[in-house]
């Protein structure tokens, strides 16, 4: 087993089926010549096992790097993985992957990312509202400079897009994100919707004053307006995070510090609606 203060992890997301808690991860050993995505299991979220690798990139996958941020929905009795993946002749892209079981192998739902093929685009997140499924996901500062977050309505069997993407908001329409790499560059990163009894919330990343970040806004639907908070809820340098249920209460998880060092770890914050700054 591992202890939690001891598993490296960027960009957490934690899945609970079953009394296990399922958390899932990109992963890539230094023989390994293609990178994997990962689950780690749990019980109580101090201990996990050992990765079961739950896709192994390979030479007929379309993308061969930048394995980022795996997501897992449940959705209609099947489990579907939301993923970064890039290579170097295609744009970096939301790739949908489908399983019978959390923590089985997971297969391409389509041969190619979800995204614009021509997007350079990362961290899709999947919401139903009134039995429609949505993508909502990144569009790069890489290509664009002031990075947003866009909406795309999805099939019901989540093959292919039924919409144009639709952009919800822009890092600079929130007072609290800094220019990152040069003064036209602002990041978004990491969008995740949770359901509060007055409406929506969603959380994001990009960097502050004081480090990365993650900021909230709201929404009485998630085509929008969304309306931003002035200062995000955590801004010590830690960011990418996502909401689940353990025992009955919201809990946040993301990971700390943002070195890209091997020191990233798994946070765990009770969330609330409209939460106090939280400090680390």
């Amino acid at each position: 087993m591992i202890k939690k203060e001891d598993l490296y992890i960027r960009d957490p997301f934690i899945y609970f089926e079953n009394e296990v808690y399922y958390l899932y991860s990109a992963y890539q050993k230094k023989d390994e010549l293609y990178p994997s995505f990962v689950v780690y299991k749990s019980k109580d979220l101090e201990e996990f096992t050992e990765p079961i690798t739950i896709f192994q990139g390979n030479s007929h996958f379309w993308g061969n790097k930048d394995f980022w941020a795996p997501e897992m929905h449940k959705y209609k009795n099947k489990y579907y993985l939301f993923a970064s993946c890039k290579a170097d002749n295609c744009c970096r892209g939301t790739q949908i992957f489908v399983s019978d079981r959390p923590d089985g192998e997971f297969t391409c739902l389509t041969e190619h990312a979800i995204t614009p093929k021509n997007w350079e685009c990362l961290d899709g997140t999947l919401w139903v509202e009134k039995g429609i499924p949505y993508l909502i996901f990144c569009h790069e500062w890489l290509q664009i400079g002031n990075g947003t977050i866009c909406l795309m309505q999805l099939s019901d069997d989540l093959t292919h897009p039924v919409s144009e993407p639709k952009i919800l908001f822009s890092a600079k329409d929130a007072k609290w994100p800094i220019a990152f790499q040069g003064k036209n560059n602002y990041v978004t990163d990491g969008p995740f919707i949770i359901q509060q009894k007055d409406g929506l919330e969603m959380i994001w990343s990009s960097y502050s004053k004081t480090g990365y970040a993650i900021g909230v806004c709201h929404s009485k639907s998630i085509k929008g307006p969304w309306i931003q908070e002035d200062q995000p809820i955590y801004s010590e340098d830690g960011g990418h995070a996502m909401v689940f249920e353990k025992d009955g209460q919201k809990m946040m998880t993301f990971h700390a510090p943002n070195t890209f060092d091997g020191n990233e770890r798994l946070v765990l914050y009770p969330y609330h609606s409209k939460m106090e700054p939280i400090h680390h």
